[in-house]
């Protein structure tokens, strides 16, 4: 049994995807089995990649039979995996050559750590490159990641990281009913109770997702899946983080992020996801945004996967929130700021 399997997840990305390839094949860690799962992509990724596995047997190629999303593509990639330890890697990016080794250096430095993540190097949309390092411990508590969520609505953990296998047996698989940011769920749930090792070092570089991708622009949905983990974890974590949530200020809180992602999106002329917006607000709980979705919004456009009651079914301290919908988007996209696979 080889001690890491990197599992990359790929879809319809055969142009980018060689020089995720190389610098994964150059690490300077080699000992491990690189499992591409394929979900059925329509592009070249398939001759592409069959290509490396003839030239590399760390190499090991897989096509979905039918197209799982995000997170179905990467659960079929970690069941495959035979590793102690288990690197998720995303196509497109680039990773360092010593990714791998310092991985695993932290890991087993923080013996109780469940994964490890590291800091990174973000091409911007301008072709420049911004260099986030979060942290300057090797050792980060659990409840410092949840508490920068519950702040924030997105996730310091970027998608990318080095978990242990014990770590998944223990907690389980990514969780389908939060859909793209399944990944936000998962690292809350895993560091819970427990501190997680931290690289501070940039040491991938993130290209940004395609204008075309579906979570390119904020994203209602994404919002509302963000809003469920929150209900979910905010009852185990909220004695363990500083941050006071009161109803009133997590009423303000939602509101800000809808009337902000709404106003993102006619900044970005995207009216088509304007609409869907003040039609989706039509049903909230919330008397000022409802009042906006009643006013401007034209429920005919509201999206196929919105359920009209969606806004009732998660409540969080006498507060109603979202629930998760199903995942029926394709995979691998992008929020405006900060999600992807």
């Amino acid at each position: 049994m080889t001690p890491v399997s990197i599992c990359l997840t790929t879809y319809n990305r055969a142009k980018v995807l060689p020089k995720t390839l190389n610098s994964l094949l150059a690490q300077t860690y080699g000992d491990f089995e690189l499992i591409i799962s394929d979900d059925c992509s329509p592009d070249e990724t398939e001759e592409l990649c069959r290509e490396y596995a003839r030239k590399d047997r760390r190499v090991k190629y897989y096509q979905n039979k039918t197209n799982l999303k995000m997170p179905g593509n990467l659960n079929a990639a970690i069941r495959r995996a035979s590793g102690a330890y288990i690197a998720n890697v995303h196509d497109g990016d680039v990773y360092n050559a010593d990714l791998i080794r310092k991985w695993k250096l932290a890991l087993d430095a923080v013996p109780e750590a469940p994964f490890v993540f590291n800091g990174y190097r973000a091409v911007q949309r301008d072709g420049s490159l911004r260099t986030v390092v979060q942290f300057s411990e090797n050792r980060v508590a659990g409840a410092t990641l949840a508490e920068y969520f519950f702040r924030t609505f997105s996730s310091c953990v970027w998608g990318t990281v080095m978990a242990r296998a014990s770590a998944y047996r223990r907690v389980g698989m990514f969780d389908p009913s939060f859909g793209f940011v399944s990944d936000v769920e998962m690292w809350l749930r895993l560091a819970y109770g427990s501190a997680v090792a931290y690289v501070p070092e940039p040491l991938i570089e993130l290209v940004p997702r395609e204008p075309n991708h579906p979570y390119f622009y904020f994203s209602w949905r994404i919002l509302l899946w963000e809003l469920a983990i929150f209900a979910k974890h905010w009852p185990k974590y909220r004695d363990l983080v500083t941050l006071d949530m009161s109803r009133d200020s997590y009423v303000a809180l939602v509101r800000r992020r809808c009337l902000r992602g709404l106003l993102s999106l006619i900044r970005h002329r995207q009216w088509a996801r304007v609409r869907e917006g003040l039609a989706i607000l039509r049903d909230s709980d919330d008397p000022v945004l409802r009042r906006i979705g009643l006013l401007f919004g034209n429920r005919n456009s509201r999206p196929d996967w919105f359920q009209p009651d969606c806004w009732r079914k998660i409540q969080l301290d006498g507060t109603t929130v979202p629930s998760p919908v199903p995942d029926t988007d394709s995979p691998e996209s992008f929020q405006e700021t900060d999600a992807r696979q």
